[in-house]
């Protein structure tokens, strides 16, 4: 399965309905497992994260939520590299989702659907505040990440 660096609206057709995002690094999984252990019989680092024609559709009710268009289009194809490269890792309490959520000009949260039998899909993209990520981590709801790229 072909993996896409750059997410783009364009690599999607009739006959394409979805791509992979790629895969979780085992690295991640154990630092994801470490604040929350039950999520350890779902996450694999041989499943592919999936991204469904349909969700551009859902994602794009976020769009008027950014700074600018511009902005929105950058976050948009860097879905990738938001959750490969992410700031902050944060669990949802009750969904069953992950956010990788990375900094630009404010926060933006790529949130990832972790299904029971522990395949992954693309849940949705939208910017966040200060104040909620600090409430997150006040709640132990969200984690710094510092994965090897990050200096």
């Amino acid at each position: 399965m072909d993996v896409v660096e750059k997410l783009s609206i364009d690599l999607f057709s009739d006959s394409k309905k979805f791509v992979s995002l790629g895969r979780l690094e085992q690295e991640m999984i154990d630092f994801i497992i470490s604040h929350k252990p039950e999520l350890k019989e779902r996450l694999s680092s041989q499943t592919d994260i999936l991204f469904w024609m349909d969700r551009i559709k859902h994602t794009e009710r976020h769009r008027d939520d950014f700074f600018s268009d511009n902005e929105y289009e950058i976050c948009f194809e860097s879905i990738p590299d938001i959750i490969h490269r992410p700031d902050y890792i944060s669990v949802h309490p009750k969904d069953n989702s992950i956010s990788f959520i990375k900094d630009f000009s404010g926060h933006v949260s790529v949130a990832v659907r972790i299904a029971s039998d522990g395949k992954m899909s693309y849940r949705t993209m939208y910017p966040i505040t200060d104040a909620q990520l600090t409430h997150y981590i006040r709640k132990d709801l969200a984690w710094q990440y510092k994965n090897i790229d990050t200096p």
